[in-house]
């Protein structure tokens, strides 16, 4: 499901795109990436702390949890035929980290099967410092239960989003019905009262009953590590088959 239909770049656009890389390489390699961060940051958002928040936090901490969750992906992509291409939807993106290096490790077949992927996400000012950063990402901006019925993944990435919604059991549900093989979930396990800011509930094994569940176990994580009193903490990671393998 792509975000937008593409379209031919016009002459200008082309001249517009040389003229760039042409001052680009006139600026030299380090100023060139200096430049493109400060792009980066003045598209997060009006103020400038966002996006520095996105890249010295927020990114970091994606990375960290796909780095946790990648063996599990590698195993179900390795399912696959190598030489096919897989469709994946990262929910809940933030600021598109995780996504984009799955785009980047599996733009072609080196890795097993090339991956396309899409960040569903229902804050919609993200979708410009994603599409800089993450060229290969198509952005949706939408609910996913807002989403056509008829709108399919072969594999969903949801980490870290189902603890801030009041119901996530029915939020699975929901995930599950855009899911023809298999939806990967990390969360925090049994967070410690008071919950993190934003949080709605504690994530344990209940939460998946019921559900197709192919493996789940709880892991320490870098990205999520124990709290300024000393209270360890630690993640759950969750992999669901979809009711009807399509």
């Amino acid at each position: 499901m792509s975000a937008t239909a593409f379209r031919p770049p016009s002459i200008w656009h082309k001249a517009l795109f040389a003229f760039c890389l042409w001052l680009c390489k006139r600026l030299g390699a380090r100023q060139a990436g200096l430049l493109f961060e400060r792009l980066q940051i003045s598209l997060a958002g009006h103020d400038p702390r966002v996006g520095a928040y996105a890249l010295e936090f927020n990114n970091p901490q994606a990375l960290c949890f796909l780095i946790d969750a990648y063996p599990t992906l590698q195993h179900i992509f390795s399912t696959y035929p190598r030489m096919g291409t897989l469709t994946l939807l990262d929910i809940g993106p933030a600021f598109g980290a995780a996504g984009g290096l799955l785009s980047q490790m599996h733009r072609s077949h080196f890795l097993g099967p090339k991956v396309e992927v899409n960040a569903l996400d229902i804050v919609g000012s993200r979708r410009e410092f994603i599409e800089l950063t993450y060229p290969l990402v198509d952005f949706l901006h939408a609910r996913i239960e807002d989403l056509p019925e008829d709108a399919m993944w072969d594999v969903v990435y949801c980490s870290n989003t189902i603890e801030h919604i009041d119901d996530p059991r029915e939020f699975i549900r929901t995930v599950l019905k855009h899911t023809r093989g298999f939806a990967v979930f990390l969360a925090p396990y049994r967070e410690a009262l008071p919950l993190s800011l934003d949080h709605r509930l504690q994530i344990d094994e209940r939460t998946f009953e019921g559900f197709n569940v192919e493996r789940m176990r709880v892991i320490r994580s870098a990205a999520w590590p124990a709290t300024a009193d000393g209270v360890e903490r630690e993640q759950i990671l969750a992999v669901l088959k979809a009711d009807v393998l399509q």
